[in-house]
């Protein structure tokens, strides 16, 4: 199986797998914040290493980021095998994980930022409550005139797909 690798910080990555993996929503996990997900192996046999300090799973990817710099390639290479042992023809997992403004800003990070910071732009969350998010574009992406569009389009298309629990995205 060929998953590509994506290199954000030098603690931080994202692994896109070549078929969706078998989840119903998202999983996320900070120690400080969020309670461990037990009972799935795939993250059980990860999150051991101590290593990691916040992960987002989703149908099309995993995000990981590392507490050190120098751990996060060995992450990488037991993420990778983990990923090559797990059975894709399980049943589906319910994922119970809530912080939904963490997996919002995630999602904003990985998915839509590049595509703004393309035409030196970004976007920050503003909040979140009840399934509507608020957001305000930063740089060019201020006041331009597909500012709208691209908040339909990009961000309101990605959130809505990766977190079933946003239902809207306002341009604040």
């Amino acid at each position: 199986m060929i998953i590509e690798q994506k290199r954000l910080s030098p603690q931080e990555t994202v692994l896109f797998f070549p078929q969706r993996f078998p989840i119903n929503g998202t999983i996320y996990y900070n120690q400080n914040t969020s309670p461990l997900v037990k009972h799935i192996e795939f993250l059980d046999n990860l999150l051991e290493c101590g290593e990691i300090e916040a992960l987002l799973l989703t149908e099309n990817f995993i995000y990981i980021q590392s507490k050190t710099a120098n751990t996060l390639e060995d992450i990488e290479a037991l993420t990778l095998a983990e990923i090559s042992e797990y059975d894709f023809t399980t049943a589906k997992i319910n994922s119970s994980s809530t912080d939904t403004e963490a997996k919002i800003k995630l999602i904003l990070s990985i998915i839509v930022a590049p595509f703004l910071k393309k035409d030196g732009g970004d976007i920050e969350l503003v909040s979140y409550k009840e399934g509507t998010t608020i957001v305000h574009f930063l740089g060019k992406c201020q006041g331009c005139p597909y500012a709208q569009r691209t908040l339909k389009e990009r961000v309101e298309k990605n959130l809505i797909y990766y977190l079933p629990e946003v239902r809207e995205v306002i341009l604040q």
